[in-house]
């Protein structure tokens, strides 16, 4: 039975995360405002969560530790700070770290304030180690760089250590290895792509600096022995410069092998001529199913004659272990221009990534959010594009680097409340070219939301034909189970004795399923 694939877009803000669920649904950064959404097989949005404090940033990045704890980080905004390229004043940023239950209701959140004298501690990433502590990292947006820092704190959010780097430049990733000692990379301006090794106290063990001097890292995957596969860049003249490219510039998507000393076991580059790649979006790589490599990337291309390099096209590309390519499979309508976000090694072996999609759409041309998922070959579910792919071997030369810090950070924590907005309008990708069709959401309206247990159920209409509901709470465990009749126009519903708690309503009817969240005070 072939698998699903879909192609939809989203009236919708976020970090456009993604992540796997145990019942296979997913969970992505997509909310009007700061908050995530739940998606079932076809890309449909079962509910949305939204958290809400002033100057807290949407969510960068998310993280599930277990089925009912979701680790997110993003920054916090508080007092003014006189940024670095002159006298302007803007909010001072400070990474926050927060905790979600499994329907997105934030149960825990603390914002650092670092040791070090910068202006912008934005936390973008996060890993959840195997004790259950978070890594938060900094990064810049696409082009821009801030601040190299990293800080990890306990389950309880107390810090165990924090590092912030003199150097200007980003953190890219870090991954806990099979031993507990952390893997980080980093980009350094000038210096190339930086991979270091740290142990559990973010001590470094080494560092070394590769691809230089332009180069930069994008993602990594770890083996069971500790070895690497890295992606990145051979050339990123555009994600430190606003100026023109130089004449010339044709940068080769990489991948590298590295033991777990750092040494080069095998480097692969990738030409996309007569395009070239959107270097200042970073490729992404998962494992596959089938113990191979699935990387995402975006295609570029040089616009108007001009000397400036424009995203264009998601490329999927599956390699074998020695980084030599399966297939490759672009896609894209005619007119619009994709920029890719995350990547996802579904369970069924499709691939699932997203970004963002500009164009002619219907709510204006302006970028809106697009989940697509693959089959396990990586066929999209339509605008499929051929792309040819030039395979080289590479031989990146590396030197050491040191790094130097400002350790220590002061923990406070911040109360974070939630929020409603209206359900997500979301749209049939597929019909970009033609038409876009709006997916039906259908919403019912529950009254007091938040309750004491007794709440009301009102229907747009009059229900056309018998159907039910469902009853379930914060662990994804049923409750109650009821069935509504046809030409019913409320239900009254008490949860009282379930206790205090939010809780997940299901409608059931034979055109469609809608999710509605309620909660019990």
């Amino acid at each position: 039975m072939a698998q699903p694939t879909f192609q939809n877009i989203y009236y919708s803000v976020g970090s456009l995360k993604l992540i796997e669920r145990s019942d296979h649904r997913i969970l992505a950064g997509l909310a009007y405002g700061p908050g995530i959404s739940n998606l079932d097989a076809n890309g449909m949005i079962n509910w949305t969560n939204c958290y809400w404090r002033d100057s807290l940033l949407a969510q960068q990045s998310l993280r599930m530790y277990s089925e009912n704890e979701i680790y997110f980080v993003t920054g916090f905004e508080k007092d003014s700070c006189t940024a670095v390229f002159g006298n302007v004043t803007v909010p001072h940023t400070y990474p926050f770290i927060g905790k979600m239950d499994s329907l997105g209701n934030v149960i825990a959140g603390h914002y650092y304030e670092l040791n070090g004298e910068a202006c912008w501690y934005l936390a973008v990433g996060l890993e959840v180690t195997a004790d259950n502590n978070v890594i938060a990292w900094g990064a810049g947006e696409a082009g821009a760089q801030k601040r190299i820092f990293a800080l990890r704190v306990d389950s309880t959010g107390e810090v165990v250590w924090a590092r912030d780097f003199d150097q200007v430049g980003s953190f890219q990733f870090i991954k806990e290895l099979p031993s507990g000692d952390l893997l980080a990379g980093i980009n350094v301006l000038g210096v190339g792509a930086v991979l270091a090794r740290m142990d559990a106290n973010g001590t470094i063990i080494w560092s070394r600096s590769y691809v230089q001097p332009r180069g930069v890292v994008h993602d990594a995957v770890v083996g069971s022995d500790s070895s690497f596969i890295i992606t990145g860049s051979t050339d990123t003249f555009h994600a430190y410069f606003p100026d023109p490219l130089p004449a010339g510039y044709d940068p080769r998507l990489f991948m590298m092998k590295l033991n777990g000393a750092g040494d080069v076991q095998w480097c692969k580059g990738y030409d996309v001529d007569p395009y070239v790649w959107y270097t200042s979006q970073f490729s992404r790589i998962e494992r596959t199913n089938d113990g191979n490599y699935v990387v995402l990337a975006n295609i570029g291309y040089r616009a108007n004659g001009l000397n400036y390099d424009f995203f264009s096209r998601p490329l999927l590309m599956k390699t074998d272990l020695n980084g030599d390519t399966l297939w490759t499979r672009a896609m894209g309508a005619n007119s619009y221009a994709y920029r890719t976000a995350d990547l996802l090694a579904y369970s069924d072996s499709g691939f699932v990534f997203s970004g963002i999609v500009w164009g002619d759409l219907p709510l204006g041309n302006t970028g809106l959010p697009y989940v697509i998922k693959t089959d396990p070959l990586g066929h999209y579910p339509c605008a499929e594009q051929p792309q040819a792919m030039q395979v080289m071997d590479l031989f990146p030369t590396d030197s050491s680097i040191t790094l130097t810090s400002v350790d220590g950070a002061t923990m406070y924590p911040l109360l974070v409340g939630d929020t409603i907005f209206d359900p997500l309008i979301v749209f049939d990708g597929c019909a970009i070219t033609t038409q876009i069709r709006a997916v039906p959401q259908r919403r019912y309206r529950l009254y007091p939301n938040p309750n004491t247990g007794h709440f009301t159920v009102e229907f747009p209409d009059p229900l056309r034909v018998d159907c039910s509901y469902a009853v379930y709470d914060a662990l994804g465990r049923l409750l109650l189970q009821r069935p509504l009749a046809k030409g019913q126009e409320t239900e009254e519903i008490d949860l009282s004795r379930f206790g205090k708690g939010t809780y997940l309503i299901r409608f059931n009817t034979p055109d469609d399923v809608c999710h509605e969240r309620v909660v019990v005070q």
